[in-house]
């Protein structure tokens, strides 16, 4: 009499299961692939972890031509945080993002509702478009300051030859009218990339959905308020949060057309790490602004994620 045969169990101890199996891959494919990546990490660490790690040293410390290196602990950051200057230049930063992000996001959605309409000539404005954003900050600067400069800048020009004004308008030697210039190059050169985000999340959307509604009734805004803005809210704070660091760490932009003036009306938190470490060599002082505003914007990271809808990113696995 032949003897049954063992039923197998739906559960097997757990010394029985390959650990590597859990992660989808065999144990020499694991290895294989650790090694395969380990050239990357090694850059990440070199351009990324070293130069942290050697901010936070420097930031402890002395650093200076002019003195000698001494440890000094925490003092930087208590000097720094003391100071009137970096007051004045976190409520500058944090009032220029608090400007720039709600007008990135709006003029994103509107001219990607634009491009998702077919007309003649969509193609070359989608291409044409990339132009203010492909320019390098620094030279975007320069241009628009030629364009706002006081007594013969383009704007002046332009709006004295159309007899709209009668005397030359100080747009960088006023401090509300030099926040308005640098607000105004800071969104003309970052709403394409904003605009081409939304745009893709925008063509993402389900044509059926708005011809269902559409047959229900539903007039254009409804539409855009019900099937719309709810599917492009996952981008929305994906370019927020983009256009929001992007402004905490704008540099380029305030350097070459206002200089951080006039005064200190336009200098943010970026320049006076600059002033501090190449004008007044105080490099200890420079990092640990640095660090400051490192901590600064992974705490607006955690906040405006905390906004982001559960599984807007990542899917829930099973």
């Amino acid at each position: 009499m032949s003897q049954p045969r063992a039923v197998p169990t739906a559960v097997q101890p757990a010394a029985d299961v390959d650990l590597s199996s859990r992660a989808g891959l065999p144990r020499g494919q694991a290895r294989t692939a650790l090694l395969m990546i380990a050239p990357a990490l090694a850059v990440i660490a070199l351009f990324t972890f070293y130069p942290f790690g050697q901010a936070i040293y420097e930031s402890t410390r002395i650093e200076s031509p002019i003195f000698p290196p001494e440890f000094v602990g925490l003092q930087n950051y208590r000097d720094v945080i003391a100071s009137g200057y970096f007051t004045d230049a976190a409520v500058t930063t944090l009032g220029f993002a608090a400007v720039v992000v709600p007008l990135l996001v709006l003029f994103g959605v509107l001219v990607a509702l634009l491009l998702d309409q077919p007309f003649w000539g969509n193609t070359a404005l989608r291409a044409g478009m990339l132009l203010p954003w492909a320019i390098p900050a620094s030279a975007a600067g320069i241009i628009w300051q030629w364009i706002f400069l006081d007594s013969w800048g383009a704007l002046n020009a332009g709006l004295y030859s159309l007899g709209i004004i009668h005397e030359h308008i100080e747009w960088l030697t006023t401090p509300n009218l030099a926040r308005f210039a640098v607000v105004v190059v800071f969104v003309w050169t970052q709403v394409p990339l904003a605009a081409l985000l939304l745009l893709a999340a925008l063509q993402a959307i389900p044509q059926e959905l708005h011809e269902a509604a559409a047959l229900d009734g539903a007039t254009t805004f409804g539409r855009f308020r019900a099937i719309t803005l709810p599917a492009l809210r996952p981008m929305i704070v994906i370019v927020a949060l983009y256009e929001a660091l992007m402004a905490i760490t704008n540099f380029d932009i305030t350097y070459s057309l206002t200089h951080g003036g006039p005064g200190s009306a336009t200098t943010m938190l970026t320049y006076f790490t600059w002033a501090e470490s190449f004008k007044m060599l105080d490099f200890g002082r420079g990092a640990a602004l640095a660090l400051l505003i490192a901590v600064g914007s992974l705490l607006l990271i955690f906040a405006l994620l905390r906004a982001m809808p559960r599984g807007a990113i990542l899917e829930d696995a099973g």
